[in-house]
């Protein structure tokens, strides 16, 4: 029986129709045939391919074998250092994903038995919840937050909670909060005897554009996690930082619910190696604001101009709904995302062209074009 290779069989699927003959062949190619495939892939950055030095590393941690015990392997003790000098904190674990960091780093807080005090459309809301929820069902309020200045109308009798930002905030465009902001907005949760706990997924995408060291950006609070796949290339994973007693707890929740890493060693060398390239991420920035500013100059499309590595567009003046205009990208050959009603989203990465901006600002062309000659004929 030849089972297929990762290259051929890219999801999971049930095996139970390899014992019939020409079966498997013909399920393995159409599951091929209906992988999306892009000239330009920027539905994430989440699929930035690795760096040399990060594939190098993984290469060279997967010719010897893993320790046993989770934590136990010197690679991730080594990342688990690293990533307390870089965010100034006593205490980092590493974790799969910068979901099962959050969700651990909160429950480690007191989540079900205190209120989670959230910005209405931080990714904790809007895509998490939902696993917070089935394991802890605590309270949640939630807050808007514009810059420094900050909201919590709905939390003000609220005596006992965990106050949650994000940085850089997906929902808005990847925008930054800088350490001032941070210790303005945290200082006003901490006044009111709050834990405070910081989604840094693109942390470094933050510290990057604000000029503030991470180190700085993760002080006002009293967890952060930390992604090593968005942007930098690793392979996968995260890491949650804080004090050691809260990280103890958080490894321990996410052990008794079988998340853990092991053999870790691959992951680890993977991350530690992409910690070399944060600077590295202002190119991805730069390549935002060139392809931003030329789509905004086509008209038809409204364009927020990035912070960072996010870019917001909504064709509304063409009559583009978000899921239509990424439905005609993607048949263009560039991935995005439906972001919301009216938006797409393009997030840059280490895989995107340097010099790709008018390759992308043509591909609005074309679509604008198309859809004004479909207005002109009546058709849709």
């Amino acid at each position: 029986m030849n089972f297929p290779t990762r290259k051929e069989f890219p999801y999971s699927r049930s095996f139970a129709c390899f014992g019939q003959p020409g079966i498997a062949k013909n399920t393995m190619s159409s599951i091929v045939s209906s992988v999306p495939r892009f000239d330009l892939d920027l539905r994430s950055d989440i699929v930035a391919p690795a760096s040399a030095a990060v594939a190098s590393a993984v290469a060279e941690a997967a010719r010897r074998p893993g320790e046993f015990a989770w934590r136990e392997d010197p690679i991730e003790r080594a990342l688990e250092h690293r990533v307390c000098d870089i965010l100034g904190k006593s205490a980092a674990a590493l974790f799969p994903t910068c979901t099962a960091a959050n969700i651990a780093g909160l429950l480690a807080l007191g989540a079900r038995e205190r209120a989670l005090v959230l910005e209405d459309t931080c990714h904790l809301m809007t895509i998490e919840m939902a696993g917070l929820d089935w394991l802890a069902r605590p309270r949640v309020l939630s807050y808007a937050q514009h810059g420094g200045r900050l909201d919590l109308a709905n939390g003000l009798d609220q005596a006992d909670a965990i106050f949650c930002l994000e940085n850089t905030h997906n929902r808005r465009g990847g925008t930054v909060l800088n350490a001032e902001e941070t210790r303005e907005i945290a200082q006003q949760a901490k006044d009111r005897g709050w834990s405070v706990f910081l989604d840094g997924s693109r942390l470094w995408n933050a510290s990057v554009a604000s000029g503030d060291s991470p180190a700085s950006l993760a002080a006002p609070v009293d967890v952060v996690s930390v992604s090593f796949n968005k942007g930098l290339g690793a392979p996968n994973g995260a890491a949650l930082a804080g004090s050691k007693e809260t990280i103890r707890a958080a490894v321990e929740t996410w052990r008794l619910l079988g998340g853990i890493c092991r053999p870790s060693h691959v992951l680890a060398a993977g991350a530690l190696a992409a910690l070399e390239d944060i600077p590295l991420l202002g190119k991805d920035h730069r390549l935002a604001r060139e392809t931003a500013s030329a789509i905004a100059l086509l008209g038809g499309f409204s364009v927020a101009q990035p912070q960072t590595n996010i870019v917001l567009i909504s064709g509304d003046e063409l009559g583009f709904d978000g899921t239509r205009l990424s439905a005609s990208l993607g048949q263009a050959g560039l991935g995005c995302l439906a972001f919301g009603p009216r938006h797409v989203r393009l997030v840059f990465h280490r895989g995107i062209p340097p010099d790709s901006a008018p390759m992308i600002a043509d591909i609005f062309r074309k679509i604008a074009g198309g859809q004004q000659n479909d207005r002109v004929s009546g058709t849709h």
